[in-house]
C-alpha cells in the first residue's frame, strides 16, 4: 500500500478537473493584471489527469 500515491493521484485529478471545468464554462482567470488563456486551462489539465493516471498505474506495481 502507498497511501501517498493515492492522495497526489487524487488531488492531480481534482486539479484535472477543475482546470476542465474552468475552460469548458469559459470562466476568466486575471492574474496580476494578465489574462490567462483558456488553452492554458486545456493543457493543464491534460497534464494533471496523465499524471494522475500514471500515479494509480505506478500504484498497482
Amino acid at each position: 500500500m502507498k497511501p501517498f500515491t493515492v492522495v497526489a493521484a487524487l488531488l492531480l485529478l481534482v486539479v484535472a478537473a477543475a482546470h476542465a471545468y474552468r475552460a469548458y464554462a469559459g470562466l476568466d482567470l486575471v492574474v496580476a493584471s494578465h489574462l490567462i488563456p483558456i488553452w492554458a486551462s486545456w493543457a493543464c489539465a491534460a497534464v494533471a489527469a496523465f499524471l494522475g493516471i500514471m500515479l494509480f498505474v505506478e500504484r498497482g506495481r
